[in-house]
């Protein structure tokens, strides 16, 4: 069937109107396309997360220097001394109480490092300590015989070696700690008159964990450490009292240290 001129006419203004319309609604999107596009080509990489200043940052560096956080390496030696609060847990209900001591000191070695690559916030910490460990007994008096109640202080010398992980978070010139992880120690006097009994366990492993802060003025670090230790083994023989009635003993100790420690190098200075 044929159109008559007057309705082809308008047919073909109305397909011209659509096709003006597309069109415009069209370009500007072309435009953003080929615009993002020119974009990407000059962007500048993404900050990787993974990343960390090196110390030598601070200083007038254009551009500053960034090192990746898993090829950093720190070692650093110091010493440590610290007051402490000792105690055995009984098993049975047995008067006693905490000792403090301040005859508590070592010398340590850390070394901060990424964790397989993977966690950039890992150190391991260890050392060899010399400390007090005990507690005081009690001897409960009797009030209508006229006595009081006795302490007699338990008070032992021991060599302990612990192996901590260390996860740290550095901000400022500042340092926040976490250690965990086990340690050994091993009894080898008394000030107890004729030495240490024979139902003391000389050898014992134990847990210990805490929080510290560090000051860091490279090359040299101050720290302030707050720890808890609880032995897994024995303290006594549990046949201390009685061959059918054992009681079990594990000592505990809280110590609260202040340390110097100082940087001997590393990748990443």
């Amino acid at each position: 069937m044929r159109m008559k001129p007057s309705k082809r006419n308008r047919y073909m203004a109305k397909r011209e109107i659509i096709l003006f319309v597309a069109f415009a609604l069209l370009c500007p999107v072309l435009k953003a396309q080929d615009n993002v596009a020119e974009r990407d080509t000059t962007a500048k990489p993404e900050i990787d997360i993974y990343k960390e200043f090196s110390l030598t940052s601070f200083a007038d560096e254009e551009p500053p220097k960034i090192i990746d956080s898993a090829t950093l390496r720190q070692h650093l030696i110091g010493v440590k001394w610290g007051y402490s609060l000792s105690n055995v847990a009984f098993s049975q209900d047995i008067e006693h109480k905490a000792i403090g001591t301040t005859r508590n000191f070592g010398l340590y070695y850390t070394y901060y490092h990424s964790l397989w690559d993977k966690m950039p916030y890992f150190g391991f910490h260890t050392g060899i300590e010399y400390n007090e460990i005990g507690y005081n007994h009690i001897i409960e008096g009797d009030p209508e015989a006229g006595t009081a109640d006795v302490e007699n202080k338990y008070i032992y010398q021991a060599i302990e070696l612990p192996l901590l992980s260390q996860f740290r978070v550095d901000f400022w010139k500042m340092r926040l700690m976490i250690n965990i992880g086990p340690y050994g120690y091993y009894i080898f006097s008394t000030d107890m008159e004729g030495g240490i009994p024979e139902t003391t366990n000389k050898l014992g492993i134990g847990l210990m964990g805490g929080l510290g802060i560090a000051f860091v003025f490279n090359p040299v670090e101050f720290h302030i450490e707050g720890n808890y230790k609880y032995t897994m083994s024995h303290f006594y023989d549990p046949e201390i009292y009685s061959a059918e009635y054992w009681v079990y003993t594990h000592s505990n100790q809280i110590m609260l240290s202040f340390g110097i420690f100082f940087r001997l190098g590393g990748a990443g200075k």
